[in-house]
């Protein structure tokens, strides 16, 4: 009975070695401000999520400011694609009557109903295969 008890202590023993080990490498990882990558964080680089609307289920449309960059990106489950820059000075992002700006090039249609019905009609032009 003394000798299963000594091996229980030990394995605790162990198991809390490991566990401070472990600890003790998140901590100098965290304090370093190193990703899980190898590579340092930037601290410029900021990345905000202005708005966002949801087409299906598994789909949805955004506007991400990026730094200084604005884009309107497609997320589905498994990407991130890319549609368009925008400029967000032009779209009022809390006003749901406010239209985007007609593409260039392009001949505004029918007023749309909202400022994401406007984006969308905006992109879906962009995007026609003629």
């Amino acid at each position: 009975m003394a000798e299963t008890a000594g091996m229980f202590i030990r394995l605790l023993f162990s198991l809390g070695v490991v566990i401070g080990l472990m600890w003790a490498a998140a901590h100098f990882v965290k304090r370093r401000g190193l990703t899980p990558m190898g590579r340092r964080q930037g601290p410029g680089v900021q990345v905000e999520l202005l708005a966002r609307k949801s087409l299906s289920r598994n789909s949805s449309i955004a506007i991400v400011r990026v730094g200084e960059r604005s884009m309107v990106v497609g997320i589905t489950d498994h990407q991130i694609n890319k549609l368009d820059d925008a400029d967000v000075a032009d779209i009022d992002l809390n006003d749901a009557g406010a239209m985007w700006t007609a593409p260039s090039g392009g001949t505004p249609t029918a007023p749309p109903t909202s400022a994401w019905k406007a984006m969308l009609d905006q992109m879906r032009n962009k995007t026609v295969r003629r």
